[in-house]
């Protein structure tokens, strides 16, 4: 009778034990927060713009008139508001003596950045009908002080 006791006194025990850890509180992680803080950013706005290659016009003396493009890429933070513009744009050549006009085409929403690369081109004419000056069958300009022009984007 004194082993049935003690599997009773045991299992009381195991009982009241178990019973003890279900309501004992867990253990709890401490925290602490902070106040809240502000993440602060600067954007500095940008542009970059490709160089167009070389615009190469071929005119026949007296002849039609002759046209050339040069493609070029401007890509603008987005959203930012710019302008095109190209030096020299009614220029007469210094060595051949043909007049020439230069003209930037945008495309289509052109002006606003959208933070990647946009086409643009350079477009030349040679007017029709100009003499120009060459003592030989053909002349290049190379040694024209004022064929080097740039282009410029303002924003």
């Amino acid at each position: 009778m004194r082993i049935h006791q003690m599997k009773k006194l045991a299992v009381s025990t195991i009982a009241a034990a178990a019973m003890f850890a279900a309501t004992a509180p867990a253990a709890q992680a401490a925290t602490a927060n902070s106040g809240a803080f502000d993440v602060n950013i600067t954007l500095t706005s940008a542009c970059t713009v490709t160089t167009p290659g070389n615009l190469a016009f071929t005119y026949t003396s007296l002849g039609p008139a002759a046209t050339a493009t040069s493609p070029f890429d401007i890509a603008c933070t987005t959203s930012l508001p710019y302008t095109v513009a190209v030096s020299g744009a009614a220029v007469t050549d210094d060595v051949v003596n043909l007049a020439y006009t230069l003209a930037v085409t945008a495309p289509a929403g052109g002006g606003i950045g959208t933070g990647a690369a946009q086409a643009y081109s350079i477009d030349g004419t040679i007017a029709a009908g100009q003499a120009g000056t060459c003592a030989g069958a053909s002349c290049i300009n190379t040694l024209a002080t004022n064929k080097s022009k740039t282009v410029t984007v303002t924003y």
